[in-house]
């Protein structure tokens, strides 16, 4: 009798109650996200390139991203542990396309809820090309005099040219490298230095190591009156050494 008694109570005007419990769990979930706290920090830019394309126009290196959540949710996320990245995989034609830019948690972004990412620019525009690889040459920027009375007789780069890949364009087109500057004031013997490639341009990259060996001979000035008296004396030094 009391159970009958108290499912009849339950069930009375059930309709009414389902939808009474319905709107206060919808309240509380709106009450809940409107009172969610914003942070915003910005990202690099990640590339996921694809075997065959690069991109062969400038694009931006870093988006906005905003983090929604609570606040003790969000604050401990470390920047670090959301990337943003773009994935050229899927394209294998050279054009010009607007790729999405997407969002990947780890570490201390994981199973934090609730959580909403949402990232500026939603897209990239890019130009990709045909990657291409040559061997490309490295010439030597040098500034300064050696000291007086000396000068460079011999310069060589080890090696003199390096890998270089890049989109199909951009690697076309550039036909040299130069090193950073290589100082000879009053320097008079032989010297060998590690020196490094300047790459301005952002779409080229340079394989393996990025520093090069310079290496300069330098000799005394001989003039013509000079080398006379210096014969001479190493003469009278070789005729006093045979008479002793």
């Amino acid at each position: 009798m009391i159970n009958r008694k108290l499912i009849a109570k339950i069930t009375e005007k059930w309709p009414v109650k389902v939808l009474s419990l319905a709107a206060a769990i919808i309240i509380s979930v709106f009450y809940r996200m409107n009172n969610l706290e914003i942070r915003f920090f910005t990202a690099p830019l990640l590339i996921q390139s694809s075997e065959t394309l690069l991109p062969a126009s400038s694009f931006a290196s870093a988006v906005r991203v905003s983090l929604r959540g609570e606040a003790d949710g969000i604050q401990p996320i470390l920047e670090e542990d959301i990337e943003a990245y773009i994935d050229l995989g899927r394209y294998t034609n050279e054009g010009s396309y607007r790729v999405p830019v997407q969002i990947r948690k780890k570490g201390s972004a994981l199973g934090v809820e609730p959580l909403e990412i949402s990232v500026l620019p939603l897209e990239i525009p890019l130009l990709l090309e045909r990657k291409i690889t040559r061997n490309v040459p490295v010439f030597p920027v040098i500034q300064g005099t050696v000291a007086e009375g000396y000068e460079l007789t011999f310069q060589s780069l080890i090696p003199g040219s390096v890998v270089t890949e890049g989109p199909r364009s951009a690697l076309e087109n550039h036909i040299e490298f130069y090193t950073e500057i290589i100082n000879l004031d009053r320097r008079y013997d032989d010297f060998s230095i590690m020196v490094s490639i300047i790459n301005d341009n952002p779409l080229l990259s340079i394989h393996g190591n990025k520093m090069l060996e310079f290496r300069g001979t330098i000799r005394r000035i001989v003039r013509e009156g000079q080398d006379n008296d210096y014969l001479q004396n190493l003469e009278t030094r070789t005729y006093t050494g045979d008479s002793e």
